[in-house]
């Protein structure tokens, strides 16, 4: 689904701030109100799904593809990554290898649109679409260039890949936790590192998910949903009715949601031109 000015969100059925209802869930490390976890887990104990792809953190921000089977599975790969992951390259593999029939994936905005379009329009024999019953999208205002990211933190800042053991976005900053330390850094100078792919992507949210996640500042503790579809609305109804999920709604945030794709959008257009 192309984003343009006037359809910046894509397809929206419904707005959410949810949250895990799991106390194990919202102590580990999660993003924002562990929604994502919580749904995926649930999705999973009722047999909605029999796996899930996603990435999982190995080193510093360093991540890997898996396939998590198990809710302790689930609950390793809970929280954010920072570097694109071979992931596309990857899922076909993981599905055959593990057998699985009805998988989740959590993906990025670029990703989901790869899966997106070969679930909705299939165009080989190899194609596995039918396969995958849920496309779960973060937002996402970028992934850094592993290598040249790290090439800055150790110059500037003396810290190595290794020392990270966290990193979260903060309101105007990147925070990241190292050994015993944090260190805020501008978001404005980050984004000098962001993979070059990302300076021309346009979608914020993921317009070819069936749900999208994300959170904001000043909603700290919940998960912004946005759900597109049938199927993305039930599996957040059926998490809220089986006790899995907090949900209230979310229209007040839609305002903000807006902006940060508006700002998205209009950095792609700008690198856009520069490269015509």
């Amino acid at each position: 689904m192309m984003v343009t000015p006037d359809n910046l969100l894509g397809s929206v059925v419904g707005v959410y701030l949810a949250r895990a209802k799991d106390e194990e869930i919202l102590k580990r490390k999660v993003a924002s109100g562990g929604a994502v976890t919580a749904m995926l887990i649930y999705a999973l104990e009722k047999g909605l799904i029999d796996g899930v792809v996603t990435a999982k953190r190995v080193s510093g921000f360093e991540g890997q593809a898996v396939v998590a089977r198990t809710r302790e599975e689930i609950l390793e790969t809970a929280g954010n990554k920072w570097s694109i992951v071979p992931f596309a390259a990857r899922v076909k593999a993981k599905i055959e290898e593990e057998d699985l029939k009805k998988v989740a994936i959590v993906c990025l905005p670029c990703q989901a649109q790869f899966f997106g379009q070969m679930r909705e329009f299939p165009i080989l024999e190899t194609d596995f679409g039918e396969r995958i019953r849920y496309i779960v999208s973060l937002f996402c205002m970028g992934t850094f260039a592993f290598e040249a990211f790290l090439n800055y933190l150790r110059m500037k800042y003396d810290i190595k890949a290794e020392e990270i053991k966290n990193m979260a976005l903060k309101e105007g900053f990147l925070e990241i936790q190292h050994d015993d330390s944090l260190l805020q850094l501008p978001l404005k100078e980050v984004y000098s590192y962001l993979q070059t792919g990302c300076l021309v992507c346009a979608d914020y949210t993921g317009t070819w998910s069936d749900i999208s996640a994300g959170f904001i500042e000043k909603e700290k503790g919940w998960t912004v949903i946005i759900t597109r579809n049938a199927r993305g609305e039930e599996l957040v109804k059926g998490a809220e009715k089986e006790g899995y999920l907090e949900v209230r709604d979310g229209s007040q945030v839609m305002g903000d949601i807006l902006r940060a794709a508006r700002e998205k959008l209009a950095r792609a257009q700008r690198n856009m031109m520069s490269l015509l």
